[in-house]
């Protein structure tokens, strides 16, 4: 028997043991579909999944020919997810209910998979590490990544979503480094051959042909594919030939310190984070699907505004609390998720407009699509301080935008358009793209465009710092193309001190806002930090009266000053 027999399904059957996720993808589909593993048989190395497929069409796409590929993902709070696809697996399905229908994927021997031209396909599975680096556009912007497997043709590894954004299918990655854990490594160059959402983990798997080896570099990739081939084998007890660890794989300091900045605990959440992070994550499906021309996600895109509407109707001071807990995510997805938040909540209290708030916010969180759109060797990024060519090629975001839908064949609604369109437009006529005035701009595009700049003005961007928000309120009050009504009512509903915003008591206490009385005066706050000891941090919630222990409330922080 193959020293391999039964590798994939005991590992398989390790991994399901513990918390995880499998999810079922295609080329064919925008985003994947979640399953549940209804059974393991070790002796048949079969696999079976219960899936809820919404259009109860499972065979068209996800079952190609009897054939099915998922993702099965091992989740673990306070270190990376481990991350396992299985591609074009044998499979039988069953219709159970109208949308219900039970897969069972039979499993071959062995994890490797056989590819031409190279041979076998590494997974990157129980413990293997090793990091890799895609150096794009001559060096000018880095991305980090995981290697998620190897093989003498190319690679996967695994991007953080938040730093995704820059990368396309079809892109040329001029030098891509991989890592190993005890410093051994290889410089290559790449091309991207397909990416595709890592499960429901918030990661890219990123497909990487390589290209231009010459017969050094092929050698000393063909020993690492050796060394990581064997070393898979040992670590799921199919290899007995080695003893011990292979080289590349003896961590050393260096190595293990960068990985483990990078596991960072997470401390208790508010329950509607979880919801809110999806929210993020779904930006990036749909940037994705821009950006390589797939048939828009009208389903993903509602589905967040949807959610964000709910949130703000089931509880509010909580929903606003929780868009705080969006500072790990890309800048423009913290903006256009924030500004859609606020949009729809402040719809929801206009009797004549709440019917609208729907396709506004859906307008919101694509507002800034365009920008990422825009990245190339000129403007590579959208998270540094631009020059000023950068910021003109960036004027170009709302055309940009427009021209891929038309491209993907989608047209969005009036309210939407108009969101999409005007949002930078400017009542005097100075705004772009095309100059409106105030006779064009009508009620929900004049909310959201205040809305948006009060939020530009009061996060940091492009090195300026942030302003607090009365200084914020001050400089758009004195603005000619904003809409002064349209800024007092937004006063009134947000305050001085926002919930979910920084503030500074007397007693050196920093607490972050979590509901304010009807005068915008924080009546709730979680505090998190005593200046008087700068190395601890704190954790307690107090409401009034009790908040005069921490003395009188000074103004709004800035939680970049502080590391927050």
């Amino acid at each position: 028997m193959s020293a391999h027999a039964g590798q994939a399904i005991h590992t398989v059957a390790r991994i399901v043991e513990e918390k995880h996720d499998v999810t079922i993808f295609s080329g064919a589909q925008t985003h994947p579909l979640a399953a549940q593993v209804a059974g393991v048989d070790i002796e048949k190395s079969l696999l079976v999944l219960r899936v809820f497929c919404p259009t109860g069409d499972i065979s068209a796409h996800l079952l190609a020919e009897g054939l099915i590929s998922f993702d099965l993902e091992k989740v673990n709070r306070d270190d990376p997810p481990l991350l396992l696809s299985f591609e074009k697996v044998r499979a039988t399905h069953e219709r159970l209910d109208s949308n219900l229908f039970e897969i069972r994927c039979t499993l071959a021997d062995t994890l490797l998979i056989t590819e031409k031209p190279g041979g076998a396909r590494v997974p990157f599975i129980q413990g293997m590490s090793a990091a890799a680096f895609l150096d794009m556009y001559a060096g000018r912007l880095t991305v980090r990544a995981q290697l998620c497997n190897l093989s003498m043709g190319g690679c996967m590894v695994q991007v953080p979503l938040e730093e995704s954004t820059p990368l396309t299918v079809h892109q040329r990655i001029p030098s891509l480094s991989l890592e190993f854990p005890n410093g051994e490594g290889l410089r290559i160059q790449g091309s991207i051959r397909n990416m595709r959402p890592f499960g429901r983990a918030r990661h890219m798997a990123i497909g990487i042909g390589f290209v231009e080896l010459d017969h050094k570099t092929r050698q000393r990739l063909r020993h690492f594919v050796t060394e990581c081939e064997l070393e898979l084998a040992r670590r799921a007890g199919t290899e007995y030939r080695r003893s011990g660890t292979s080289p590349l794989f003896l961590v050393n300091s260096g190595y293990r310190k960068k990985i483990a900045s990078e596991n960072r605990r997470r401390s208790k959440q508010p329950p509607m984070v979880h919801a809110i992070k999806e929210v993020a994550r779904q930006q990036h499906i749909i940037l994705h699907c821009m950006k390589n021309v797939l048939p828009f996600p009208r389903d993903v895109l509602y589905d967040s505004a949807d959610t964000l509407l709910h949130l703000a109707e089931s509880d509010r001071n909580q929903f606003l609390y929780v868009l705080r807990y969006l500072n790990e995510e890309a800048p423009w997805v913290q903006h256009s998720v924030r500004v859609a938040a606020l949009l729809g909540d402040t719809l929801l209290a206009h009797a004549n407009l709440a019917d609208d708030a729907q396709e506004a916010v859906a307008g919101a969180l694509l507002h800034v699509m365009g920008k990422p759109l825009l990245l190339n060797e000129r403007l590579p990024t959208l998270d540094s301080c631009l020059t000023t060519s950068q910021r003109n090629i960036l004027r170009e975001h709302v055309e940009t935008l427009q021209r891929r839908l038309r491209e993907i064949d989608w047209t969005p609604g009036p309210v939407l358009d108009r969101i999409i369109s005007d949002i930078n437009e400017r009542l005097n006529g100075s705004g772009y793209p095309q100059g409106k005035a105030v006779a064009a701009l009508p009620e929900t595009v004049r909310i959201a465009s205040v809305i948006k700049v009060v939020d530009t003005l009061t996060h940091a961007r492009n090195g300026r710092s942030a302003l607090a928000p009365l200084e914020a309120y001050r400089q758009v009050y004195n603005h000619e193309g904003y809409d002064r009504e349209c800024l007092i009512r937004y006063v009134h509903r947000y305050g001085f001190y926002p919930v979910g915003s920084l503030v500074k008591y007397s007693g050196g206490f920093l607490a972050w806002v979590m509901a304010s009385d009807r005068k915008g005066v924080p009546r709730q706050v979680r505090v998190v930090k005593n200046l008087a000891f700068e190395d601890s941090m704190l954790d307690t919630v107090l409401s009034d009266p009790d908040l005069r222990a921490i003395g009188t409330l000074e103004g709004v922080a800035d939680p970049a000053d502080f590391q927050l």
